[in-house]
């Protein structure tokens, strides 16, 4: 083996209370003075997390409570982590849960250790429960949970899978990815047409390996974009969308709280740092979507990761 170096950086979620403060022009000076200086730390953090991202390094930011097991620990009944999947991200969202379910606090036997190898032959670990959110109003629900469903035996991954469709009329994948990153003939009403050109007309065996066979890169694409000669249903996809930003992270957050609040893991995309993003909005935003659940990791993969089902 040669020398080995990190690819991935664990950072805790910063809290900047101040953000939530009064803004009413009788605040005292005090509560200006502390909004100001949470907003330059926020600054500093989110220059951090950019700069971690720029070295080609994955971001992983982790909220944790008490709840949250530690090594010893025991979770009874295995223990549920929930995978909220909205951009593909090269599929490191997928492999780091994966991994974690293996940890032997998900085992739900005090005798762990002395049956570890044995149980994690016969895959015991959490239950894993997926969560792909469509981002389009033409993303035919079914088909996705499909779709994803035999990605995820290609690449044996063992999940339940759920197709949540109240986020498709706001704008989170403009949260969640660099547009200008994407291909520009995906982008805006032609993607789709576009995408089911590429990929052939007929269904692709494997649809993630045929993009990026054919030169495009599904770290910025979402669900529907990588499986769209599957998921997509036809007619117009012009459609209005009424999302100031935090109407999605809100929106995301009720789903989240609604059917993930037995989980003892969330795990989901971290929303891509724009060139243009307020460091107040970018926290706000996160905290709005993380809002009442324990434990979060939100991760941001550098595009080198990759889960393929030659693995």
């Amino acid at each position: 083996l040669g020398p080995l170096s990190p690819n991935s950086i664990l950072l805790s979620l910063p809290s900047f209370l101040t953000f939530e403060g009064n803004n009413n022009s009788s605040a005292s000076e005090t509560n200006s003075i502390a909004h100001e200086q949470s907003r330059m730390k926020a600054e500093n953090y989110l220059r951090t997390i950019n700069g971690i991202l720029n070295l080609g390094k994955a971001v992983i930011l982790f909220k944790s409570s008490p709840s949250y097991p530690q090594n010893g620990d025991i979770i009874p009944d295995r223990g549920t982590i929930d995978i909220w999947w909205i951009v593909h991200d090269g599929g490191l969202l997928l492999l780091l849960p994966y991994l974690l379910s293996k940890h032997a606090v998900w085992l739900g036997s005090r005798d762990g250790k002395r049956k570890k190898n044995r149980l994690r032959r016969k895959t015991i670990g959490a239950k894993l429960r997926l969560f792909a959110v469509t981002t389009s109003p033409r993303e035919n629900a079914e088909k996705l949970r499909k779709a994803v469903t035999e990605h995820l035996e290609r690449v044996r991954i063992q999940a339940d899978v759920t197709v949540v469709e109240d986020l498709a009329r706001t704008d989170i994948a403009r949260y969640m990815r660099d547009e200008t990153s994407v291909d520009r003939d995906i982008m805006a009403g032609s993607r789709d047409e576009t995408l089911r050109d590429k990929m052939g007309k007929s269904k692709p065996n494997n649809p993630v390996a045929s993009l990026r066979k054919d030169g495009i890169s599904t770290h910025h694409m979402t669900l529907g974009e990588v499986f769209a000669s599957d998921c997509y249903e036809d007619g117009p996809s012009n459609f209005t969308r009424t999302d100031d930003g935090m109407q999605a992270a809100s929106v995301m957050n009720e789903m989240v709280q609604r059917e993930s609040r037995d989980a003892n893991l969330v795990v989901t995309n971290l929303p891509f740092i724009q060139k243009d993003h307020d460091s107040e909005k970018y926290f706000n935003f996160l905290h709005a979507a993380c809002k009442g659940i324990d434990n979060v990791m939100l991760v941001r993969g550098s595009g080198a990761e990759v889960i393929t089902a030659y693995a």
